[in-house]
């Protein structure tokens, strides 16, 4: 199969890229540089911005999987945050347009979400059916989920998959907890009671696989989390003990976060405790199925 991917330069594109490849399907990326892309990956130019794209890149895909969109762990200024929305909001529609005016009939398409859709919450567990939240990281989620939903007016397989916390050495939230940690200086953040649903690298990466080759995901959303949930304090401990390191200082107030990181302060202290039921449900086998069994491989392996 032919997979077109957007956003395959980053953490989650390459994982996912790696596995394509490894399974023998042809791999393209959109890029603002499709010269620079790896090999064995064709490059398809695209610029959301200007509204831009080589439909050529249309032509090539069997299936595109969608992922690309602003980083969100900068510091959220009115500018930026305008950024973060319209990332994902415009290379969607751009991916949607471009696929109706050339009458493609894809496989699927799959793209990226995240669990902040839902509302904080540190007793319930969130499923797919839950109403969203009301703060700014739901409404990205919301708005980015609605311009992939267009595409099942085209009859086309559409999955959502709302991501949790992915879990990486080096780059995202578990290379930032694990950076004081190494130097003895690692705190639960918060009340550290807020829940952290979290996936592996390599298990997140073979769910969007999976969603492209498997007809069991059905059009709809699906929790791209693995088995276990943890607390941040819980999360944290397990963390420190994997790095074999102590967890001496005491919990960093929210005041603090908040003073530290203004509003980005809200995906540190985000309390989403979230169901991976309907993923199950597909077949689907997770390869790492704790926490603990995750972090050995990460930085043990």
């Amino acid at each position: 199969m032919r997979i077109l991917i957007s956003g395959g330069s980053g953490l989650l594109g390459r994982e996912i890229t790696k596995q394509l490849l490894s399974k023998k399907h042809e791999v393209a990326w959109l890029s603002r540089n499709p010269n620079k892309c790896p090999k064995g990956v064709l490059g398809f130019s695209w610029d959301p911005d200007q509204m831009q794209i080589d439909k050529a890149a249309i032509d090539f895909a069997d299936a595109i999987i969608n992922l690309a969109g602003a980083n969100i762990a900068k510091s959220w200024t009115p500018h930026y945050k305008n950024e973060i929305l319209r990332s994902r909001v415009d290379g969607t529609r751009l991916l949607f347009n471009t696929v109706r005016e050339r009458g493609k009939a894809l496989n699927s398409f799959v793209s990226a979400s995240a669990v902040g859709y839902y509302p904080n919450s540190e007793e319930k567990t969130f499923s797919e059916e839950d109403a969203p939240g009301n703060d700014f990281l739901s409404l990205i989620c919301q708005k980015w989920e609605q311009e992939a939903q267009s595409f099942e007016s085209l009859n086309i397989r559409t999955i959502r998959l709302r991501i949790g916390i992915v879990l990486d050495p080096k780059e995202g939230a578990l290379a930032q907890m694990a950076a004081p940690l190494k130097f003895g200086l690692g705190a639960p953040l918060g009340n550290g009671g807020q829940w952290m649903p979290w996936i592996h690298r390599v298990d997140v990466a073979a769910l969007f696989v999976s969603a492209v080759e498997n007809s069991d995901f059905a059009t709809g959303v699906y929790n791209a989390v693995g088995p276990e949930n943890h607390r941040n304090k819980e999360l944290t401990k397990i963390l420190a003990k994997t790095l074999k390191r102590p967890l001496l200082l005491p919990p960093v107030p929210k005041f603090v976060l908040k003073i530290m990181l203004g509003e980005m302060s809200a995906i540190a202290l985000a309390s989403t405790k979230t169901s991976n039921e309907k993923v199950l449900r597909t077949g689907f086998q997770y390869q790492f199925k704790s926490l603990e069994s995750a972090l050995k491989d990460l930085y043990l392996a």
